[in-house]
């Protein structure tokens, strides 16, 4: 084998290395960036606050939620279910048919 052969990668693989080694020289030399200045949190971050104590627009209803979060847990399951039990059902067609050529 030649070394002309391997000379495109080569040259691939220095490019990309040079290229890597640029970005992280340029990385290198920005500026980090500026955080924005802290400021003190709501009070309602401050101490904890009950849930029954929070106002209606800020509370989630847990129940309706979960009951659709299990609904379509179910619908999915169910779903699998039937194409699993039409699938077998052809397939048990197609023994049968194999068994009836078999016989005869």
């Amino acid at each position: 084998m030649s070394l002309t052969r391997f000379m495109p990668a080569a040259a691939l693989v220095c490019c990309l290395l040079a290229l890597l080694g640029v970005s992280a020289e340029a990385r290198s030399q920005q500026p980090p960036p500026v955080s924005p200045p802290r400021t003190a949190p709501p009070a309602a971050q401050d101490e904890f606050v009950p849930v029954s104590e929070l106002p209606p627009d800020e509370q989630l209803p847990a129940v309706p939620l979960v009951f659709i979060a299990y609904g379509l847990i179910w619908l999915a399951v169910l779903v699998y279910v039937v194409t699993i039990w039409r699938r077998q059902a052809a397939v048990q067609k197609e023994l049968d048919a194999l068994k009836r050529q078999l016989r005869s």
